[in-house]
């Protein structure tokens, strides 16, 4: 569908190239949904995720994706930010790696190249590694950004930080053998990932003054999400239009995988916020005074339970 005079171009910035787990966002583009809402939105990629906190927060792009985590240290850095719903919920983090590497536990790590994302994966690798009473200089830290599989095929890296249901499929099949994987909510005994939760961000300035436009977009990712989870295949084969490069049986494999991940309410979890929030403070990577509850707001995602689809039959089937 062609974007109507009147639609408002808005800006929508990725936290990595176009993958799986971005599925109902181009399904909602793909099938119109945005465009309904009146938001022609222009889909961009980055190539480097640390950016994306900063480039939102700047206002140069109105919105994108950020993990819990990052949003709650650009509050610390004076970047402003409002997560206004969650795209995928909790996907298992840890430490990934080949079977042959020899790692089971984690104080496997031990002369080992423990690859990680940002500086905020180091800070947790560095305390983890005191928990269990190892030397952070028995191991060395490489930051590897979001390539820890490429890193640790090319031998740079033993092991690194990856989601369950991303990097560690990839690993297992680009490898050819078994992966592992550390979860690091396992481990210190979180009792959830949500720090890896990836939620929908935007400038503070554009979302208090753009809100008829946030919650349209809201409206249509929803609509994709209920499409994506009930009619995965047909979702799968938006995605491979739109972005060709997916058609193959890993991106496949990984999409599988996604699925129970997504977010069928685009809420965001007061539960998890909060928990990530006291995480962070142990960390030391947010002021204790920060309120982790003060860059969230779920003022504008759509009402839970309303049907998605109206009912071919008047009333219902079961109506006469």
């Amino acid at each position: 569908m062609a974007p109507a005079a009147t639609n408002k171009k808005v800006t929508f910035l990725l936290n990595w190239y176009a993958n799986p787990y971005h599925t109902p966002i181009f399904v909602a583009k793909s099938k119109g949904f945005y465009e309904e809402e009146g938001i022609d939105l222009a889909i961009l990629e980055t190539t480097n995720p640390s950016d994306v906190t900063e480039i939102v927060g700047s206002g140069a792009i109105n919105m994108g994706l950020k993990a819990m985590m990052h949003i709650l240290a650009a509050k610390e850095r004076g970047i402003e930010l409002t997560s206004f719903g969650t795209l995928l919920d909790e996907p298992p983090t840890g430490l990934i790696f080949k079977e042959s590497s020899g790692i089971k536990q984690f104080k496997d790590i031990i002369g080992k190249r423990v690859g990680y994302i940002g500086h905020f994966g180091k800070v947790m690798i560095d305390d983890m590694a005191k928990q269990a009473g190892i030397d952070t200089s028995s191991y060395e830290t490489v930051r590897v950004g979001m390539n820890v599989v490429d890193a640790i095929l090319r031998g740079d890296i033993d092991t690194g930080i990856g989601f369950t249901n991303f990097q560690r499929i990839e690993l297992e099949q680009l490898s050819g053998e078994k992966a592992g994987m550390l979860r690091i909510d396992e481990l210190d005994g979180l009792g959830c990932c949500c720090f890896c939760s990836v939620m929908f961000v935007a400038n503070d300035t554009f979302f208090k003054q753009n809100k008829d436009i946030a919650a349209g977009f809201l409206r249509a990712t929803r609509r994709a999400m209920d499409l994506t989870i009930e009619y995965p295949e047909q979702a799968w084969e938006a995605m491979c239009r739109m972005n060709p490069r997916l058609r193959t049986e890993t991106y496949k494999l990984i999409f599988d995988r996604t699925l129970p991940y997504f977010s069928r309410t685009l809420l965001n979890v007061e539960r998890d916020w909060e928990k990530v929030g006291k995480f962070c403070k142990y960390l030391e990577v947010l002021d204790p005074k920060v309120d982790q509850h003060s860059v969230y707001t779920n003022e504008l995602v759509p009402a839970m339970g309303k049907p998605a689809h109206e009912p071919i039959t008047e009333g219902g089937v079961l109506s006469n």
